[in-house]
């Protein structure tokens, strides 16, 4: 019997150590290389406005999605940090989902850039093959508008997306293939008293927050393969010129996400994984450094846990990963095959917490019961069981050092110290891996034939919930966030200005120009920005109306920037009396505004020049009164034309075509 045991304990220790010695290696190796960076900001976002806004998709795949679509929606126009006429919402539905397609309907009278995309077949198909249609349909946007979008972002009907994600997306994707953003689970605020109710979000929390903290920040900087997460996925329009008339996303996979990233990565592809932050400042005036990620709500059942990992496990190991990737020799790197079996891995790893937690089981009640000692002292087992314990503490330290980052040490204590060693929601967690893992085995041997054969995959999706108005505001940015993020203010300054702000009760604004803590260019660029308007620095590119007296825009600091048979555009200052444009009696009434400086408006009312005369401006305004643009895209292509070349073809608002035909004509 004691040789029994002996063995069956001396198997599960080296299963382990066999399982688990690659990733100590891999942890190690990442380190010599120098890899702290993953908490360090790569992007000088102070210079993300130097980039022209280029035309950038959202792609959003719905079924029976009615009842967070809209809010969903709302949230992100309201809360993006990017230039409106500059991006736009495809969403996906289809035509047997009337809830859906209503919400929907009603989201795209609502706003001119958001889009309903009917799919032909009945829903629903599959996740796959509903992005697959949005993109066509985009294709025949593009052509239809003589526009290029320069990239394509997916995202979830849940997804809560950050501001500033399409700025950095529009900084990056000149320089990388497709990006992907990180993904933090949203969770309760951990305490003793909802503990036990948050234990299944929260093990989503720690997963994500060690892989999407650390694991893909690793992978990036080794050019191993970074998988697509399903959501905050960018892929630039190369990518869809390199699969011409091929779906993108593969219609046989329960993970096409995971199934497209590998496919990417053997074309050549390089996936760049986006860890960035920002400062942001609480209420309670403490400054938080803040990722730029997508949160979601993930589930908080036991059931819905195990269902939705089932299919990322299926998917994944059983699906997408075959053993000749391993080892082919393809565009993949070394590091990037072993990251393929890192994924595989799973499918085997998992299931040893049985055994392992039995075996522990077992050691425990040796304490108390005499039973036959299964690592007698210093023998081999002994020795795998002290390094497997070794390894164990390492792994929980790095997985706490990833909680903290992400969520706080409220978190840690919640996921990594309730109690030490072996935490209940670090279990938890496992068996719900392992329930998946087996859930996935049977899926993969007992499915009957027929659905073996099936070449289609049907959308096994898990239902939704988002966060309420009062949640959600947390998200949003202002003004003094935009000032800390540019680094024009310091946390000291910015707390200062507030405070005596809500003594006198005036604007922060006021209290900061009083002070000279800020420029009224920094300024008014930040207002600009939390008030979703546009900022013009090159005034000059542009032709004031002589029809008005320049005596009056001298006396309201306001300047013509455009004028239509609709409307006006005007440039104005965070000073401008609100009722300038009534005093000015305008034909047509109808007004746009714009933020500039008071220098540049003085400057430009002052400066002789036809800028009228260049062909860039020329073009811009022939498209503009045409209705090929926007009235915001034409400023922008205008106040950035000095920037690059071309710059409506940069922007995506001209394609080669129609460029050929406007110089023939």
């Amino acid at each position: 019997m004691s040789n029994t045991i002996y063995v069956i304990g001396f198997i599960v220790a080296l299963c382990y150590v066999f399982f688990s010695i690659d990733d100590v290696i891999w942890d190690v190796a990442y380190l010599f290389r120098g890899g702290t960076r993953s908490t360090s900001r790569k992007i000088p976002l102070e210079s993300l406005d130097a980039v022209p806004p280029k035309l950038l998709a959202v792609v959003i795949a719905a079924w029976h999605e009615d009842g967070v679509l809209e809010p969903v929606i709302d949230h992100m126009l309201a809360s993006l940090q990017y230039p409106r006429s500059m991006y736009h919402v495809f969403l996906g539905v289809y035509p047997n989902d009337t809830n859906t397609i209503t919400i929907a309907q009603k989201l795209a009278e609502k706003y001119d850039n958001v889009h309903v995309v009917v799919n032909d077949r009945p829903g629903p198909s599959s996740k796959a093959d509903n992005l697959n249609h949005i993109i066509k349909y985009i294709e025949q946007f593009e052509t239809d508008h003589s526009w290029r979008f320069s990239s394509i972002t997916v995202h979830d009907s849940e997804d809560v997306i950050h501001p500033y994600e399409l700025r950095i997306t529009n900084y990056l994707i000149d320089h990388y293939d497709a990006l992907q953003f990180p993904v933090f689970p949203i969770q309760r605020m951990p305490s003793f008293r909802n503990f036990w109710a948050g234990m299944t979000t929260g093990t989503y929390a720690d997963e994500f927050a060690e892989n999407h903290f650390r694991t893909m920040q690793m992978r990036d900087d080794m050019s191993a393969l970074v998988p697509s997460a399903g959501t905050g996925f960018v892929i630039s329009h190369r990518i869809l010129e390199n699969m011409q008339t091929k779906p993108l996303f593969p219609e046989d996979s329960l993970t096409e996400d995971y199934r497209l990233s590998l496919v990417l990565a053997k074309q050549g592809f390089h996936v760049h994984y986006v860890l960035e932050k920002v400062p942001r400042l609480l209420d309670n005036d403490k400054v938080i450094w803040d990722y730029v990620a997508t949160r979601s709500i993930f589930p908080a059942t036991f059931r819905t846990a195990v269902r939705q990992k089932t299919r990322w496990i299926f998917g994944i190991t059983m699906q997408s990963i075959k053993a000749s990737d391993i080892f082919k020799r393809d565009e993949l790197n070394l590091a990037g095959r072993y990251t393929i079996y890192k994924d595989s891995k799973a499918k085997i790893a998992n299931l040893l917490v049985l055994p392992g937690y039995l075996v522990f089981t077992y050691f425990l009640i040796s304490l108390f019961v005499q039973l036959p000692i299964m690592y007698p002292a210093y023998t081999f087992s002994w020795w795998l069981c002290v390094f497997l314990s070794v390894m164990m503490v390492v792994r929980q330290v790095m997985r706490a050092i990833a909680i903290k980052n992400v969520y706080g040490f409220k978190s840690v204590v919640a996921a990594c110290l309730l109690p030490p060693l072996m935490p209940i929601r670090l279990i938890y967690g496992n068996i719900i891996n392992m329930c998946a893992t087996i859930s996935a085995w049977k899926l993969l041997l007992f499915r009957p034939k027929k659905e073996k054969q099936k070449t289609k995959i049907v959308w096994n999706k898990t239902d939704h919930e988002f966060l309420s108005q009062h949640v959600l505001y947390r998200y949003y940015r202002n003004i003094g966030d935009e000032l800390l993020e540019k680094g024009v203010l310091d946390p000291t300054t910015l707390r200062t200005a507030l405070k005596q702000s809500r003594q006198q009760g005036v604007r922060l604004g006021d209290v900061l120009l009083q002070n000279r803590s800020v420029t009224e260019d920094q300024l008014i660029q930040a207002v600009s920005s939390v008030q979703h308007r546009l900022f013009v620095k090159n005034l000059g590119a542009f032709s004031a109306d002589v029809s008005i007296d320049k005596g009056e825009l001298e006396e309201l600091l306001v300047y013509p920037l455009m004028k239509t048979e609709d409307y006006w555009v005007f440039a104005q200052t965070n000073v401008t009396p609100p009722d300038a444009y009534k005093r000015l009696k305008l034909n047509p009434t109808r007004v746009h505004i714009v933020y500039a400086t008071k220098d540049s408006i003085l400057k430009a009312l002052h400066t002789p020049g036809d800028p009228r005369a260049s062909r860039e401006y020329r073009s811009i305004s022939d498209l503009l009164l045409k209705n090929k643009i926007t009235w915001e895209q034409a400023v922008l292509a205008l106040d950035h034309q000095d920037v690059t070349p071309n710059i409506l073809r940069y922007m995506g608002l001209r394609s080669e075509t129609l460029e050929y035909s406007m110089a023939a004509t």
